[in-house]
C-alpha cells in the first residue's frame, strides 16, 4: 500500500500556527522552530513507516523549503487560501492512488502506529482516526478512486463519520501517539508524556534552558 498512497500535509506559515502554545513560545522565534521541529518529526515517521510520496501544503517559503530538505513533495498553497481542507485538497489533487490527510502536530507519532492504522483503514473506502479528544480528526484515509472531501477542524470526527466514513479504533484503545495533534500547552504535555521525537525534543529543550536562563539572570 505504501506505494500507491500519497500522504498529505498543510502548514500554515511559521510565523502564524500554533498561537494558543503560550507565552513562552511568542519569545524570538521559539514557537515557529517548535513548529517546524513537530512537523519534522511527523514526516520522519511517515517515512519510516515506508511511505515515500509526502505531499507538503503551504503559503511559507520556509515551510516548502524544509519540506524539500525532508524529501517531500512541496506544494504552494494558492494565494487568497481558503484555509485548512481547501490546502489539504489541492494537495491531493492528482493523486494516482489513495490518499492519506494527516495532521502535521504530531509529535510523538511512531512509524508502527502509522503503518498499523493504514493497515486498517485498508478495509474501507474512507476511514479516519479521532484525535485523543475524540472529536477532532488526526488521520483520514481515502482509497484509491473514491471522493471524499476533508472536513478537518472542529467537531471533524462527527463530520467525517456523517459522511460515511469509518472511524477506526472508536474506543481509542490503540495509537495514542498518532491522536495527539499539539494545540495548547496540555496537548504538548500530553505528548511529552507519550515520548516526543527528537526534533521535538531538542526545541523544547533550547527553550526551557533559555527560559532557566532568563530566570536565573
Amino acid at each position: 500500500m505504501s506505494d500507491a498512497v500519497a500522504v498529505v500535509l498543510a502548514l500554515k506559515a511559521l510565523r502564524d500556527a500554533k498561537s494558543r502554545l503560550g507565552e513562552e513560545y511568542r519569545v524570538d522565534d521559539r514557537r515557529e522552530k517548535l513548529v517546524a521541529a513537530m512537523f519534522t518529526d511527523t514526516v520522519d515517521a511517515v517515512v519510516g513507516a515506508g511511505y515515500r510520496d509526502v505531499v507538503v501544503v503551504s503559503p511559507d517559503p520556509q515551510v516548502l523549503g524544509l519540506a524539500r530538505d525532508l524529501g517531500c513533495r512541496p506544494v504552494a498553497e494558492p494565494d487568497g487560501g481558503e484555509g485548512l481542507n481547501a490546502a489539504l485538497a489541492h494537495g491531493a489533487r492528482g493523486a494516482p492512488g489513495g490518499v492519506v490527510y494527516l495532521q502535521a502536530d504530531l509529535p510523538a507519532l511512531r512509524p508502527a502506529s502509522f503503518a498499523d492504522a493504514l493497515t486498517a483503514a485498508d478495509a474501507h473506502r474512507v476511514a479516519f482516526v479521532a484525535d485523543r479528544h475524540g472529536t477532532g480528526t488526526s488521520l483520514l484515509a481515502v482509497a484509491a478512486g473514491v471522493r471524499f472531501v476533508p472536513a478537518f477542524g472542529p467537531e471533524s470526527a462527527a463530520a467525517h463519520r456523517g459522511a460515511g466514513a469509518v472511524e477506526l479504533d472508536p474506543t481509542h484503545a490503540r495509537w495514542a501517539d498518532l491522536r495527539c495533534d499539539v494545540d495548547t500547552p496540555d496537548d504538548l504535555r500530553a505528548a511529552a508524556a507519550l515520548g516526543l521525537g527528537a526534533r521535538t525534543d531538542a526545541a523544547l529543550l533550547v527553550t526551557h534552558s533559555d527560559a532557566a536562563r532568563n530566570r536565573d539572570g
